[in-house]
């Protein structure tokens, strides 16, 4: 078994996704509810819910890059990957290592941006308007989201070079 394939039926891969579901679907009952809660306050109690915008921002924030992450370990991100129709399966896996390689590179310094973010915000301390949420809550989901597309791509690539070493020997 390749070290890809160690990775991906690891403990660790599969409570990734894990909470990684759990957190798009709490995110996604948050805006949901809250929603609801609005709509009740607002027209059934004429009573208005006070900081709702900053909730839903918070839980859309969240379901946003929790759910880009999650899509980056399923690789069904939006593309439009013409060329790959026209090529060998040799010459598709080297595209998609390139790819993976430039999401990689690309992955990592914003991973490294996400941190000081999130490090300025604990030493200043933002909070939100009306309901004084820590900013630094709405910044770890970034932190977390781009550490895991760019870890997950790594761990594609090691996975695809491995498959074109396959293709070779076949």
């Amino acid at each position: 078994m390749n070290f890809a394939k160690k990775i991906q039926t690891s403990r660790f891969w599969k409570y990734t996704l894990a909470a990684q579901k759990a957190v798009i679907v709490l995110s996604t009952l948050c805006v949901v509810i809250t929603l609801g809660a609005v709509i009740v306050c607002r027209y059934v109690l004429h009573y208005n819910f006070l900081g709702y915008i900053e909730i839903i921002v918070t839980a859309a924030i969240w379901m946003y890059f929790i759910g880009a992450s999650y899509a980056s370990w399923d690789e069904c991100h939006i593309n439009a990957d013409i060329v790959s129709q026209f090529v060998s399966d040799r010459t598709k896996i080297i595209l998609e290592i390139i790819s993976k390689t430039f999401q990689v590179l690309i992955g990592i310094p914003m991973t490294y941006l996400a941190y000081e973010m999130l490090t300025f915000d604990f030493q200043t301390n933002p909070v939100t308007v009306d309901l004084q949420i820590p900013l630094a809550f709405h910044h770890i989901a970034i932190l977390i989201s781009f550490a895991l597309m760019a870890f997950y791509s790594a761990v594609y690539i090691l996975r695809d070079v491995d498959r074109l070493k396959n293709l070779k020997n076949n």
